[in-house]
């Protein structure tokens, strides 16, 4: 689209050449290698600049199976009583001297262990048993009682006492005194003389010769004791209410340590036995990894690889940082041939027309000396009054006319040149 500039209107062509020339000069382009040749990327060069990267990723890749291995074969052991635990509740303590005094002490999670382990003493052992939850039921629990010759029973349910020391029954919590006097005849007791605060208390209600001739220790209320100790047709059976005097906390308080180390301490073997998932019947409940298929495992390690493989392959790598001089000065002809194309490539023929009357308007209106905020019908009022031409005639070249096409376009662009040198001339004869 060709056509003379319209007053006002930038020189495209003519004030292009010099801008150019004002422009920086460009940077040259990169001279190519002296021998004309280009190196093209190869497999062994590509190979060469991922080096790192895969290395990264295996190292990565091995530090998390390694984390993973050491984290579940490293969970410590929290249980209240054992004597694997070091903590506060644990029992770990005792067990060493224990040992240090010639006790060989033989921890058991299942009726197996404990039962190989009375064994091996020849029946002459002292058998802790502690189930807070409940695990061994039925003939299993009676098989218990037969392990060694001593029982202790350690802050045992109903279902214990039933079975192993009939004639005594749960008393509840013990009284809030502390320490407790021992206040019995059994020798470990009378060594401890006292101790803090039981966590159980027992009760005799009689009904046996067990019972009757049963050795009470460390009362809490009247009839509520904290050790209980009878002689039953399996040999004897301490009901051990005082657990805290076995953990490492309150071991050393009071005279704990001496009534722990001389009930458990009685025989030559202590078998430290409390039941675990093997004593259920039908064995440990499913897990989440017992659940998963062997496969799984070296699919989603194989998944891993690969999705890091694709990324090193895949992955593009930016080219050097590029310096840009600013600010960048862009001549007003460069915008309107841009904006013109735009509109041509759109097909946005009123758009374009729109702006070629704003331009039209405001500048007959400053050849009318009419103000900047004037209406269009106050300039096409104007522009017939000047020209002669009816002010609707004027309006539709102005406003009113819509462009179907480029030839409309051209047509209407034409008059509004042609009524902007009309008011030219007319204002220069005024």
């Amino acid at each position: 689209m060709t056509r003379p500039a319209a007053p006002g209107r930038p020189a495209a062509s003519t004030e292009a050449a010099p801008a150019r020339a004002a422009l920086p000069p460009a940077a040259p382009a990169e001279a190519p290698p002296p021998d004309g040749t280009v190196e093209t990327p190869r497999l062994r060069s590509g190979l060469r600049r991922s080096v790192f990267w895969v290395v990264a990723a295996v190292a990565a890749l091995a530090f998390a199976v390694v984390s993973v291995l050491l984290t579940s074969s490293a969970v410590p052991d929290a249980d209240r009583y054992s004597i694997g635990n070091a903590g506060p509740s644990g029992g770990r303590a005792v067990a060493e001297v224990l040992r240090q005094q010639g006790v060989d002490v033989v921890a058991a999670s299942s009726l197996a262990e404990a039962r190989a382990a009375a064994d091996s003493a020849g029946g002459d052992a002292t058998v802790l048993f502690s189930d807070p939850y409940g695990y061994l039921e039925g003939d299993k629990l009676a098989e218990v009682a037969l392990l060694g010759t001593r029982l202790v029973l350690l802050e045992p349910g109903a279902t214990e006492l039933d079975e192993f020391a009939p004639g005594v029954r749960n008393a509840g919590s013990a009284d809030e005194t502390d320490p407790v006097a021992a206040a019995c005849a059994l020798p470990a007791a009378e060594r401890a003389s006292e101790i803090s605060r039981p966590t159980a208390t027992y009760r005799l209600v009689g009904g046996s010769d067990a019972v009757d001739d049963a050795l009470t220790c460390f009362p809490s209320y009247d009839d509520a004791f904290g050790v209980i100790t009878l002689d039953t047709d399996d040999g004897v059976v301490t009901v051990f209410g005082a657990g805290d005097a076995l953990t490492n906390e309150y071991a050393p308080q009071y005279g704990n340590a001496a009534l722990a180390l001389g009930v458990l301490g009685e025989n030559p073997t202590l078998v430290w036995y409390q039941p675990g998932y093997d004593d259920l019947e039908g064995g440990a409940p499913e897990t989440l990894g017992s659940l998963t298929p062997d496969w799984v495992t070296p699919v989603m390690l194989l998944l891993i690889v690969v999705v890091i493989a694709a990324g090193i392959w895949r992955g593009r790598r930016f080219g050097p940082v590029v310096v840009e001089n600013l600010p960048v000065t862009v001549r007003a002809s460069e915008t309107m041939e841009g904006r013109a194309r735009l509109y041509a490539k759109q097909a946005a023929h009123g758009r374009a027309l729109d702006a070629l009357r704003i331009g039209t308007v405001s500048r007959l209106a400053t050849l009318l000396n009419l103000p900047r905020h004037a209406t269009v019908v106050e300039v096409s009022r104007a522009v017939a009054a000047v020209t002669g031409r009816h002010p609707d005639e004027v309006h539709a070249v102005l406003v009113g006319a819509v462009p179907n096409n480029e030839a409309e376009l051209l047509q209407l662009s034409d008059r509004l040149l042609a009524l902007e040198q009309e008011v030219t001339r007319a204002t220069r004869l005024l």
